[in-house]
This record gives structure tokens, sequence and C-alpha cells, in this order.
């Protein structure tokens, strides 16, 4: 019953499940064998790197225990704690006293007597005797946690049941690719065999995959539909082209875009296509009385024209005719047939090609009267036409090499091919004018695609960046000092206006150079000017792109610090860097800084000039303090905030 049952099983359970099966319970062994291993290993690791550092620090004592300094024998423990691994660690004379001792002890451990008893983690313990010479002195016990190893151990578990389940869905696709192999041929033959029944003879192979049995009853099966197919496609073929023949002519003039009207003499309409029909039907003419369209269409002259050349069996060619209401323009043609004195009338609708030249003459007019410079390349990058514009600044080229243009669009592949792909490429340049003059240019490339979707060529514009970046430059100027290239006074006061108008709150800090006179005294100020330069980029290194540093005059600095509830951190940090040594040609100038800060919050009313002085008066404050230091002005700070900075700074120096 069972064998029979398994028989009766698809063919795909058959192939499919048994592999899946076995090469799942294979990878199950694999992965309990590869974690059994490496837990081994981190055991051995973790045991014998104890061992070692129990050595180690068992030589490293032997002179602090010989000679009783247990000061120093901590420090030797507290070494040891460079090791993530190690919790506790004990070191005992020969009497079995306590020398020295380190613990850091988890939650769930605590020393019991002589021993760490822990309710979770793992733990190893080791150790080593204190020799001096031949003379044992003590023993050192240090306690490891196995945590690490533990974790270790979850990880590769983890990466193991991952890698067994996505090996188990490999084994279960490769199954299911052996099921294809075998199955698929039997049920394409199936489903062929099934649609000849069904359908009748149908031209349809099935794909010979395997050189094997399967693949040589497919060949043949192939074969034999091939030939029956044949056959029938040979009596279709006979029947189709008897057909064709007779509705050639009609599916030729009924698929015609253009108006085809066969007239015969005396204006008799015998027949007409379905375009005909559709474009004089919008004119409100019936396309079987060609007398009607005399009364449409102008002019007049044209209209006797056409009937005297189809009473006459003449031919003529595109003769003009106009709606006058809409304004469509049609191009008539007549051309006498064979037989019956019957003359072929063509008409096509050239409204939209005349709207075309139209337009394309109007752009030919803007493209000329544009102030920017515009060229027309070829695939080639010759120059097929440029503007009034292009001519008066470039003068008159053959090519794009012929510009004196940077090279960065010449040859760098990467922009090209950026303009291949997006249609468009933008860049600056300078370009030589054809006066002789360098100017700045914004360059603007763009693809001229065809109907095909191949690029045909290139529209480039350029424009004259001259009086543009002049204006940029001197509004720089205004709002920089010269020297250090920082924000000026007039900068910095409209910025930090505006962004606490915005809402946003910030320390503003007033920075003065402390012995900078004596540097331009003693050394000029050539180098003294170096020195702020110095000094303007230290303070920027110290900010982050947030912050705002200005130059106000001379060897004052203001500093906005944007949204920070403490600034100590960042004062400290640029009080270090001013006072640093600095070496300017071969001189060594000494500087160090004086900082005021006022705290200006999102809804405080002081203005930025109060908010300045307050933090000037600061800053005389910690000059006053000895220099090199900052204070906090009183206003602008929270109740009791600046006790507590005051307290830090205090602190701080007590313990320096």
């Amino acid at each position: 019953m069972n064998l029979r049952f398994l028989n009766n099983l698809p063919l795909r359970v058959k192939f499919i499940f048994p592999t899946w099966v076995l090469m799942t319970l294979g990878l199950i062994v694999l992965g309990s064998a590869v974690d059994h291993a490496v837990v081994r290993y981190l055991e051995k690791s973790l045991i014998d790197s104890s061992k070692v550092m129990a050595m180690s620090a068992a030589s490293n004592l032997n002179a602090a225990v010989a000679f009783g300094d247990v000061e120093t024998g901590r420090e030797q423990l507290h070494a040891l704690s460079a090791n993530p691994d190690l919790i506790a660690a004990r070191v005992l004379t020969n009497e079995r006293l306590e020398f020295a001792s380190f613990s850091r002890l988890p939650d769930d451990c605590a020393r019991q007597a002589q021993h760490i008893l822990c309710a979770s983690t793992a733990v190893e313990r080791v150790s080593a005797e204190i020799v001096l010479g031949d003379d044992k002195l003590g023993d050192i016990f240090l306690t490891v946690s196995r945590n690490n190893i533990e974790e270790e151990r979850r990880a590769l578990l983890m990466y193991l049941t991952a890698g067994t389940t996505a090996l188990s869905i490999l084994s279960l696709v490769f199954a299911q690719m052996l099921h294809r192999i075998v199955a698929s041929p039997l049920a394409s033959l199936h489903q062929s065999m099934s649609a000849i029944i069904r359908l009748g003879v149908v031209n349809r192979s099935i794909p010979v995959r395997h050189n094997d049995e399967l693949g040589q009853v497919t060949a043949c099966f192939n074969e034999m539909v091939t030939n029956l197919s044949e056959r029938d496609g040979q009596l279709k073929q006979t029947l189709q082209e008897l057909e064709n023949k007779s509705r050639y002519i009609s599916q030729v003039m009924d698929t015609m875009d253009q108006g085809v009207m066969v007239i015969a003499p005396g204006d008799n309409v015998t027949y007409y296509n379905p375009a005909a029909e559709r474009q004089l039907t919008r004119f409100g003419c019936t396309p079987t009385r060609l007398e009607s369209l005399l009364g449409v269409f102008e002019p007049a002259d044209n209209m006797v024209a056409i009937s005297t050349a189809i009473d006459a069996h003449q031919p003529i060619k595109n003769v003009e005719l106009i709606h006058p209401e809409t304004g469509s323009v049609f191009l008539i043609s007549t051309h006498p047939m064979a037989t019956a004195l019957h003359s072929l009338l063509q008409f096509e609708d050239v409204t939209a090609q005349r709207e075309s030249e139209q337009r394309r003459k109007f752009a030919e007019m803007i493209f000329d009267k544009s102030q920017n410079a515009t060229l027309v390349l070829s695939r080639a990058l010759n120059i097929k036409t440029q503007n009034t514009a292009s001519i008066r600044l470039f003068g008159e080229n053959r090519t794009w090499s012929e510009l004196d243009v940077d090279k960065r669009f010449r040859a760098a592949f990467s922009e090209i091919k950026a303009l291949i792909s997006t249609g468009s490429y933008q860049w600056r340049g300078m370009m030589m004018s054809v006066a002789g003059d360098c100017l700045p240019c914004q360059i603007t490339a763009q693809t001229l695609v065809n109907h095909r979707g191949k690029i045909d060529g290139y529209v480039v514009s350029i424009v004259d960046q001259t009086v543009e970046m002049e204006i940029k430059r001197l509004n720089h100027i205004a709002n920089h000092d010269v020297l250090t290239g920082l924000p000026n006074r007039a900068h910095a006061f409209d910025k930090l206006s505006r962004d606490h108008d915005k809402g946003h709150g910030m320390h503003v800090l007033f920075i003065d150079l402390d012995g900078f006179k004596a540097v331009n005294d003693q050394f000029g100020h050539n180098i003294g000017d170096e020195l702020l330069k110095v000094v303007a980029s230290r303070m920027k290194a110290c900010l982050s792109r947030y912050d705002f540093v200005a130059r106000l005059s001379g060897d004052e600095f203001l500093i906005a610090i944007q949204d920070a509830s403490s600034v100590d951190g960042i004062v400290s940090r640029l009080l270090e860097r001013l006072s640093q040594e600095m070496v300017i040609n071969h001189c060594k100038p000494q500087v160090s800084a004086s900082i005021g800060i006022r705290r200006w919050v999102a809804n405080d009313n002081a203005s930025l000039a109060t908010v300045i002085e307050q933090a000037d008066k600061a800053m005389y404050g910690a000059k006053a303090n000895g220099k090199n230091g900052y204070a906090f002005a009183q206003e602008g700070m929270v109740t009791g905030e600046l006790d507590r900075k005051l307290f830090a700074r205090e602190l701080s120096a007590e313990e320096l």
C-alpha cells in the first residue's frame, strides 16, 4: 500500500523532497561540528592568553612584593584592566595575606571569602607564582569572564543558522532545477499534443535542452509537427494570395493618409477613400459632389483649373487651395487613369507643415536676436551655424576647437558621458573674445536628438558673466575682511541679526588677542598680518559649519555658536589652539586669547550691538583674571546658570 502511494506521488515530490531533506540535514550536522570546534578553540585561546597575562604580571610584581610596595602592586594590577575579559585580580603573599587586588565584577557576581561566585556569568580562573630568583614570594590569581566567548558563540550560531537556512533554500532551488530538467520536456510534450488535438496543427517547437532519451523524443516530435505545419501553411498561403489580390487595391486606397477620389468626366465622383471623406466632411462638403467644393475653397480660379484638367484628362500638380474659415491649406494633384477617361484626384492637408515652417522662421529670428552667444554643432563638433551675438563676441569659426576655451569639455570623458546620458551639461570656463579679452562664461550644451533617438548634434549657449562676477566680487569685498577672508563687521551684524529674527538662539563670543601689539612691535606688521591669517584659520578649524566667525577690527574677532546649550568645550578648544606655538617666516610669535561670552536666546529682545558690548565687557573680565581665559556676561544667562559655570571653571582651575 505504501509503495503504491509513493508511486502515485507527483514527480516533483519524488525529486525535490528527498534532495532537500538530505542536503539540509548535512548542513545542520556540519554547522554543529563547526560550532563545537570554534567554541573549543575560543576557550583554549582565553585560558592561554590569561595564563600569559598572569605570568607577565607575576614577573612585573616580584620587585613590588619583595619590597612591600603595595602602591606599585595596585598600579600593576590596574594595568591589567586593559583586558576586557578580566573581572578580578588578586595577589597573595606566601603567608596567604592579600597584598593587592583589583575587581570589576558583573552585577550577578560577588566575592565570598577568597572566591568569586557568579549566578549566570561563566568565568575561568588562572594563577601564577611570583618568584624572585629561586625564592617564591607569593601568587597572583586572575578571574576572567567567558562572556565574550558566549557572545561569539551566539553570533556564530546566528550566522550558521542564517547560512544553513540560505543553503537549505538553495538546495530546494537546486532540487527544483533537477525536477525541471526532467519534468519540463514531458510537460511540454503533453501540452503540445493536447494543443494539436484541440486546435489542430500548430508550428510550435519544444526546446531540446538535453541530448538524452527525452531530448531525442522531443526532437522527433518537433520534426513531425514541423512537417505537418509546413503542409498546412502552404495550403493557407495559396488561399490567402487569392484573397489578397482581390483586396489589394482597396486596402492601399483605404490606408492612405492622403485623400483620394476617382472622378469621371462631368465631375462625377465614382470612388473616394476614408481619408477624403474624413477631411471633406470637416468643412461640410459632400465627397460625391465635386461642385460643392467650389463654394468652400479659394481661390476660385484654382478650382476651375482643377475641373478643367479633369474634363480634359490632363495632369496637374500641387495646386494650392485654402479654406477661408479655418485657414487649412491643401495641395491638389490630378493623375489621368488609363481606362474610361477617369482621373485620380489626390489632396493633402499641409496646414501643419506650413505652421511648422512659420515656427521655424520665428525660431531662427529668436536664435539670431538672442543676447547670448549660441552655436549649433554637428556630431563631429563642427559649427553648423552661430547667431549674431556669437559672431560679435568670438568671430566666425568653423569648429568648436577654434574657440579659445578651457579644456574641461574638450576631452574629459565624464563630462561628455554626462551630456550624452542626461541631454544637457553646464560648466563655467574662460573664453577669449575676438577682441582679445578673457571672458568668464557659463557654457550650456544640449543634445539634438532625431526621430530615431540618436544624437545629431549639439546646441551650445554661452553667457558672458563678466558683469555678474564683477558684482559678486565687489559684494564679497564689501562684506569680507581683505586680510583674513573672514566676514567683516557689517556682514556679521546683518547675518546674526537676521538669524536671531528667525528664532535662532546662539552664544556670541567676543575675542581679543593677548600680546598682539607686542608681536607687531617686535616682529613688524607683516608678521602680525600673517599671524592674523593663522588665527582666522585656527578659529574656523575649531568650529562646525553651522557656526559663524568674523573679524571686527584689528585683533578683535566675533564668533556665533548656533543653538548650543553649553560652549565650554568649544571655548576651551579655541583657547588651546590659539595659544599654540606659531612659526611665521622663521619667527615664533606668541599670542593667546581672552574671550567674553554672551548668551543671546531666541526670545531675548536685546540688540546685537548691546549683546556684543556686554560680551566685550565680559572679555575684559577674562583679561583681568590673567588673560588666556574666558568669562560669561551675566546678561542673557538663565537663573543659576552663571553660578554653575563659574563654579565649574573654578573647580577646573583647582584641579590644574
